[in-house]
């Protein structure tokens, strides 16, 4: 299942906006972008953002 940028932001706490930096910057690319421009989130990445948030929680810069 796929989740649109504004359903992992809500559920990460996070804005859509973080999470197109954290793509702009290649931390966390979407499984896929549509042709409108769209980013969708898979379990893979979903499971890297846990991951980033829990690094992020600890100090540890993320670029």
């Amino acid at each position: 299942m796929e989740h649109s940028i504004s359903e992992v932001a809500r559920m990460a706490g996070l804005t859509p906006r973080t999470l197109r930096h954290y793509d702009d910057i290649g931390l966390l690319r979407p499984a896929r972008t549509a042709g409108n421009g769209y980013r969708w989130y898979g379990r893979r990445e979903l499971l890297r953002l846990q991951r980033i948030l829990f690094l992020r929680e600890l100090g540890v810069p993320l670029a």
